[in-house]
């Protein structure tokens, strides 16, 4: 196998039968937003959970903290949040850069924008707007072009 051909997963097919055409790179677009959500689902409850053991009791007693000691507490609620979103995004991103034909880290980028823009728009409907949210899209195609640049060299 040539370095640069892409190893398919094995599919059974019926005698006779011509094989499908390849997908076209916005169907693994989709798909890897599809990853990146199942991905990022359990590590979001991981990172929940770690978030507020770092944050102890402090997190109940929040108003009665100073500026400084406030902001540790957001950011040990944050960075474990931050960390499953770039998980999961890479993981997504390298999914369409690895099985899907003609795809480019690009592709993968796009998957992750997507997600960042869904969890972004959901994000403001329940909290409405601030300005931290903004990240998510940022992060999550940054990590989603990781992942397809990893995929891609596979």
């Amino acid at each position: 196998m040539a370095d640069n051909e892409k190893r398919r997963l094995p599919v059974l097919q019926a005698q006779g039968e011509e094989p499908e055409e390849a997908r076209p790179p916005w169907h693994w677009v989709g798909f890897g937003a599809v990853a990146i959500f199942v991905a990022w689902l359990p590590l979001a409850w991981i990172a929940e959970a770690v978030g507020r053991r770092l944050a102890g009791d402090r997190l109940a007693r929040l108003g009665e903290l100073d500026h400084h000691a406030r902001l540790v507490v957001y950011a040990e609620l944050a960075v474990p949040q931050a960390v499953a979103l770039v998980l999961a995004a890479m993981a997504g991103g390298f999914l369409v850069t690895k099985f899907g034909q003609g795809t480019r880290r690009r592709d993968a980028a796009f998957a992750g924008l997507a997600v960042g823009l869904l969890a972004l728009g959901l994000t403001f409907a329940q909290a409405g707007f601030s300005i931290a949210p903004l990240v998510v899209p940022l992060l999550a195609m940054g990590a989603a072009a990781a992942g397809g640049a990893v995929g891609a060299r596979r």
